[in-house]
C-alpha cells in the first residue's frame, strides 16, 4: 500500500482525536486527565470541518469563538468531521499555540513561549526544551484518548454524540444530563 493510502485509512482516528480535544476543552477545562498534568488544551480561533458527502465539502470557521458556535455544531450533526484546528495549550504561565492536522497529527504554525536565555546557545536550548514540553502535553492527551478509545469505544462515541446534541441546543445541560457527568 502507498503511504498516502495508509494515511487516508487512518485519518478517522485523527479526526476523532480532534473532536475529543474539542469536547474536552469545553467540558473538562481542557485537562489531559493524566495525573500531575495541570495543563489545559483549548480550541483557539480556527476550525476546519470536512465531509465526503453533501454539497458542502469543507467549512472553515475563524475568528471569535468558533468552537462554541451553532454553525460548528450544526456541521458536526450533519456528519462533518474536524480536519484541522488551531489549539492553545496553557501550563502555568507558558502558552503554546499551533494548528493540528487530523490526517497526520502534524503540528504547524507553532508559537512557543518566549525563551529566557540571553546567549544564542541558551535560547536554542530553551526553544528545544519548550518544543519538547509542548509536544509532551499533546502526547499525554493522545495517549489518554487512545486508552479511552480502546477501553470503551462505544461509550466514548456516545459521549461525543451527546455533547454534539447538547451543543446544538445552545443551552447548558442540567446537572447529570451531560454525558461527561455520568
Amino acid at each position: 500500500m502507498k503511504p498516502l493510502e495508509l494515511i487516508e485509512q487512518g485519518r478517522f482516528l485523527g479526526e476523532e482525536f480532534l473532536l475529543w480535544l474539542w469536547m474536552r476543552s469545553m467540558t473538562e477545562s481542557g485537562s489531559s486527565g493524566a495525573d500531575g498534568d495541570g495543563s489545559g488544551c483549548f480550541v483557539d480561533d480556527a476550525i476546519q470541518l470536512v465531509s465526503e458527502r453533501g454539497e458542502v465539502k469543507e467549512i472553515s470557521l475563524r475568528k471569535g469563538n468558533p468552537s462554541e458556535s451553532r454553525e460548528a455544531f450544526e456541521a458536526l450533526s450533519r456528519g462533518m468531521r474536524p480536519s484541522k484546528m488551531k489549539l492553545r495549550i496553557l501550563s502555568g504561565d507558558l502558552e503554546w499555540v499551533f494548528t493540528l492536522q487530523a490526517a497526520t497529527l502534524d503540528m504547524g504554525t507553532l508559537k512557543l513561549p518566549p525563551s529566557t536565555g540571553k546567549a544564542p546557545h541558551e535560547r536554542l536550548h530553551d526553544r528545544l526544551f519548550l518544543l519538547e514540553e509542548g509536544a509532551g502535553h499533546l502526547e499525554r492527551r493522545l495517549e489518554r484518548f487512545l486508552l479511552l478509545r480502546t477501553d470503551d469505544a462505544e461509550g466514548l462515541q456516545e459521549a461525543m454524540r451527546g455533547w454534539v446534541r447538547i451543543g446544538l441546543t445552545g443551552e447548558p445541560a442540567a446537572a447529570g444530563e451531560a454525558p461527561w457527568e455520568a
